[in-house]
């Protein structure tokens, strides 16, 4: 499989759509680091030099299974991230230690001919040493003091993406549910207009949050907060 080196980029998320017609095959896109990285609803990611940052594009891809493959990615990211931190996951796209981010993932599609193509992003704070004080996240080499090897890194988790990506609906579900950061803890929601504070319970079988106050689907939800 091709890889795409970068040195610095807008976005790995951007050149990778800007080159997939010129790929036949699925590919990675890999950079030092980004100046204009985006997580869901576009909002800025801080990427700096140490930290692992990819887009995975998967041809022949599935654009109903969006939600379900960002999942699949996150579980697939936390189980090779387990032989170094305690990580979990914070609904519905995030890697979290102790609630501090430490990896996130965004899958967006677009259609090229008769099929569509994957965009498989995510970010991982393998060796960031610093981080802005407003950003709560947190990294491999912060939690344990040492480095780790970015390419050895790669290498593990589109290994791991690609076991993750053929299981089912209940695997996905169940997996999360054990993994789960939010699980019987207050969170606060936001959506567009709207500010919910209550407790979460678990993920149901169509991926919704299932708290207290109500379901929500991952689209109502903009931002999800821990007190």
């Amino acid at each position: 499989m091709q890889i795409v080196k970068l040195t610095r980029v807008t976005s790995t998320q951007d050149f990778a759509e800007a080159v997939s017609e010129m790929i036949d095959e699925n590919y990675v896109v890999v950079a030092e680091e980004q100046t204009r990285a985006r997580g869901r609803y576009r909002r800025a990611w801080y990427s700096p030099k140490g930290g692992l940052w990819v887009t995975y594009v998967i041809k022949d891809f599935n654009v109903e299974e969006i939600a379900l493959t960002t999942l699949r990615v996150a579980l697939a990211i936390r189980s090779v991230l387990s032989k170094y931190v305690n990580s979990t996951i914070r609904w519905p796209n995030d890697v979290v230690v102790n609630g501090k981010k430490i990896s996130g993932v965004l899958v967006e599609s677009s259609v090229q001919g008769s099929s569509s193509v994957g965009f498989i992003g995510f970010g991982i704070n393998s060796n960031v040493s610093v981080f802005p004080q407003d950003i709560n996240a947190t990294s491999v080499k912060l939690e344990t003091g040492k480095e780790i090897d970015n390419q050895l890194l790669l290498d593990e988790v589109i290994q791991k993406i690609n076991q993750y990506i053929t299981k089912t609906p209940e695997e996905v579900y169940s997996e999360l549910n054990s993994n789960l950061y939010i699980k019987e803890k207050d969170v606060v929601l936001y959506g567009e207009n709207w500010k919910k504070e209550c407790k979460a319970l678990f993920v149901d079988r169509y991926g919704r949050l299932v708290t207290m106050c109500g379901i929500f689907e991952v689209e109502e939800v903009l931002r999800l907060e821990t007190p």
